[in-house]
């Protein structure tokens, strides 16, 4: 089942129905009595309980969380709607005990998050009386419509990256190094408040700014070079996600020729986002631009991803991709150029998906 059909199944009850609920309207799809949740943002995401162990078994009526003894008293308090227990032994050995507990004959688990070892183990516990039963992405696809209050934690979290660009602009200079300025940046996210960075920051001068993906090194920034900054911070377990490129000592002929191609094809992917359409057509949108400009195979990504919890979620804003941008979803937006001999464009914002649009949640200056 694709994942419009799945929303299209809790959709109309979504404000009435808690997180939980909305995934036990699943249940039946994937022909399964509970699922094992293993991973911290989707079990954050039913229960709220923050800690770094733990499990949660959600059936049709019960939602336990199962955790160590260090957590006893920060679950019961963050997740007064579940039941706790505490497991001393091997965590599988009281997931097994309290499947057989609650009698349950098909447990959901999520193959891209479980490993092979702790399949088999599980398996090997639960024996005849309960099928482990695939069904990958449940929370995932409940995930990707934010709320109001997901919503607010992000435009905090969004807040703060733009400010933290605010920053960048008076201190990227000449002859500083890549490492360097991400250390201000570092500190500027804790002086304004972050939890965290939602991932490492990027800062890519020169050539290295033709690697999307570059950890900032030793590299000196020179006169002339195109220099990519991207980051984002997490507040109240919500992330944030912004690239500008700057050219460092006033900007050169060749870097105004490829930020213009690179801002136009992020100003028509932005006109095509709305409710209802093809995160292909998006990703082709801008794409297209590129393409006609000459660029099209230095352009080496999808153009955007959902975030929220994760800096990376569903779904992908790709030419591979099948899925549609419903209201709710919060994404980016983020097309780049990437020259080898010569460094590279990205420029990304978030955006608020609308029934008629959308909304650009990022605000820092490009």
């Amino acid at each position: 089942m694709s994942m419009r059909e799945m929303l299209n199944v809790i959709k109309d009850s979504v404000p009435a129905l808690s997180r939980i609920e909305r995934l036990i309207r699943l249940f039946d799809i994937s022909e399964i009595d509970a699922l094992l949740v293993n991973t911290d943002s989707n079990r954050r995401y039913l229960s709220g309980f923050t800690g770094s162990a733990g499990n949660l078994v959600v059936s049709q009526s019960n939602c336990v969380l199962i955790t160590d003894g260090r957590y006893t008293a920060q679950a019961t308090q963050q997740s007064p709607q579940c039941e706790v227990i505490t497991h001393s032994g091997p965590i599988l050995e009281q997931v097994a005990i309290t499947i057989a507990e609650l009698g349950l004959g098909r447990l959901g688990f999520d193959p891209s998050t479980t490993s092979v070892k702790d399949f088999t183990d599980l398996n090997d516990r639960l024996g005849e009386q309960c099928t482990m039963i695939a069904a990958p992405g449940l929370v995932e696809k409940l995930r990707v419509i934010k709320d109001s209050r997901e919503i607010d934690c992000m435009r905090r979290a969004i807040r703060i990256a733009d400010q933290a660009h605010e920053m960048v602009e008076r201190e990227l200079v000449v002859g500083k190094s890549e490492r360097e300025l991400a250390m201000q940046i570092e500190q500027e996210f804790r002086d304004l408040g972050a939890e965290k960075p939602s991932f490492d920051v990027i800062v890519a001068a020169g050539r290295n700014s033709a690697m999307p993906h570059h950890r900032p090194g030793n590299s000196v920034i020179k006169d002339g070079e195109a220099v990519v900054v991207d980051f984002g911070v997490i507040v109240d377990g919500y992330c944030s996600d912004i690239t500008r490129t700057y050219c460092a000592g006033g900007r050169t002929a060749q870097f105004d020729e490829i930020y213009g191609i690179v801002l136009e094809a992020e100003h028509v992917a932005l006109k095509a986002v709305s409710a209802g359409q093809s995160v292909r057509e998006v990703d082709r949108a801008a794409r297209d631009i590129i393409g006609a400009a000459g660029y099209g195979d230095f352009f080496q990504h999808g153009v955007g991803h959902g975030v929220g919890m994760d800096i990376h979620e569903a779904p992908r804003l790709a030419a591979s991709s099948n899925d549609t941008l419903e209201a709710g979803m919060v994404h980016s937006i983020e097309p780049g150029i990437y020259l080898p001999q010569w460094g590279g464009v990205r420029i990304e914002d978030l955006v608020l998906v609308q029934e008629d649009g959308m909304e650009i949640l990022t605000s820092a200056p490009k």
